[in-house]
């Protein structure tokens, strides 16, 4: 949205600061409780343009009151996810969600994003970031990164950040993946000259990158999907539209319906699109645009000019799981071998789910190649690690651990990847790391915490007096 400005004369500034002497202002009337939109089973998803959230500069003048009232219908709300759009304030939105128990949250800037700090900053008080928020219990991180930069300066500089969670939906380990984007504003031709592109640039990606996965594109698109708001034009994201064998717009009957999305006017710019594995759990008639001035006062000023939207899908939660679907993690990298035999070099996977799983035909690649199958019959119990290593010779013994079957990781000092794949050659897992991160002989990089899905990466010597551990906990305990 654009900035808001406000020019006082000196005579009403001297009239004000009179006025202000004399009388009290009244506090601003309290929020009231934000009833719960969710459902305790189903996998409920919101998007919010928070407007310039935590900027001192643009947006709602009171901060904290902004603060304040973003929790309370987040929190009230009950969503298992949102994607935030116009977040500002990094120290803000880390406030936000330590103020919500049970969940957990990464801004777009976040060094866990990968390229997130090239595309996103605090700097000035003026930058919107994107964000995603999610109930801990009901998923963790594997991965975030920003994509489709070739397009930054058609997202006018904001290009989207993608988040896969894992989670167990109907008893099985499901990965989803959530792509939070804020597009283009403006209703100029202009405007929609680079909207236009920018959703051409995000159908291809999709339609080469996840043909047959559980995607979820949220945010601020500004653009409605009946009609452009830029008149004359069509919605820029016609191609989707046109396309209902992959893909939907389950917000789109709110536009037909002449529902509103904003504050000021009367379109439908905030949508959910999702992918045809994901249409087929959507709840029908479930989206919806929440209108909190019935709980927020003076909600418009002092909040948002965004309502939230809101989906369920019958992603059931848990699903009778048993425990725990399993839940394979890469949990411990030694790039940088003891000495200079690389049989030394090592991979630790950890299950961390709660039941067995098969990794027969799973692998293991660096930047370039595949580095290591895993063979017929080889199942991982639940709490157990398996590692690999460069060759036989750098085994130890005491731990479950192969050979790689290529007879080399081949692991860079100068930084390189490590993915995990399983046998139909989806990414289960993968991983970066920084030539600062393996620059010690020696010494591993490790979860922290170990064997936390959502662990940071820091070198082992860092969390623990060993200098690395694979085959084992980071303490050196075995699994």
């Amino acid at each position: 949205m654009k900035p808001k400005f406000r020019v006082l004369t000196r005579v009403a500034v001297a009239a004000a600061m009179m006025l202000a002497a004399v009388v009290t202002t009244p506090a601003a009337p309290a929020a009231a409780a934000v009833p719960s939109q969710g459902s305790p089973t189903q996998l409920d998803v919101g998007n919010w343009n928070v407007e310039w959230f935590g900027s001192p500069d643009f947006g709602p003048t009171d901060e904290a009151l902004q603060q304040q009232n973003v929790r309370t219908v987040m929190a009230g709300a009950d969503m298992d996810v949102w994607g935030l759009s116009e977040v500002v304030s990094t120290s803000a939105f880390n406030t936000l969600v330590a103020g919500m128990p049970g969940y957990t949250g990464v801004v777009a800037n976040d060094p866990i994003v990968t390229n997130g700090a090239q595309y996103y900053s605090d700097f000035g008080n003026t930058e919107q970031k994107v964000a995603l928020v999610w109930r801990s219990s009901v998923a963790s991180l594997v991965s975030a990164k920003v994509i489709l930069t070739s397009q930054n300066s058609n997202f006018a500089g904001r290009p989207p950040v993608e988040f896969t969670l894992r989670g167990t939906f109907d008893g099985v380990t499901r990965d989803l993946v959530f792509i939070v984007l804020h597009a283009k504003s403006g209703s100029t031709q202009d405007a929609w000259n680079l909207r236009n592109p920018a959703s051409q640039a995000l159908k291809s990606y999709l339609d080469t990158t996840y043909p047959t996965q559980n995607v979820f594109v949220i945010g601020d698109w500004n653009d409605d999907v009946d009609t452009s708001i830029t008149s004359g034009n069509a919605s820029p994201y016609i191609n989707f539209v046109n396309d209902p064998a992959r893909y939907t717009f389950p917000t789109r009957a709110l536009s037909l319906a002449g529902v509103p999305s904003t504050a000021g006017y009367p379109d439908f710019i905030d949508h959910q699109l999702i992918t045809n594995e994901v249409q087929a759990k959507y709840v029908a008639g479930s989206a919806t645009a929440f209108q909190p001035q019935a709980y927020i006062p003076n909600y418009a000023t002092t909040t948002s000019d965004h309502y939230p939207v809101f989906a369920r899908y019958n992603f059931v939660i848990g699903g009778g799981g048993g425990g725990g679907a399993a839940n394979v993690i890469i949990n411990e990298v030694l790039a940088n071998e003891p000495g200079s035999s690389t049989a030394g070099e090592a991979i630790e996977i950890v299950n961390i789910g709660g039941t067995s799983i098969s990794i027969a035909g799973w692998t293991l690649r660096d930047g370039s190649a595949v580095r290591h199958t895993f063979a017929a019959g080889t199942t991982l119990q639940p709490g157990k690690a398996i590692t690999v290593f460069g060759a036989s010779a750098g085994i130890p013994g005491g731990i479950v651990a192969v050979p790689a079957s290529t007879g080399g990781l081949s692991l860079s000092n100068s930084g390189d990847q490590v993915i995990l794949q399983d046998s139909a050659g989806a990414t289960v897992q993968s991983m970066s790391y920084t030539s600062s991160q393996a620059d010690t002989d020696g010494v591993s990089i490790n979860r922290s915490p170990d064997g936390a899905a959502t662990g940071v990466w820091v070198k082992h010597n860092t969390i623990s007096s060993l200098p690395r551990s694979p085959g084992q906990r980071a303490d050196g305990t075995v699994y």
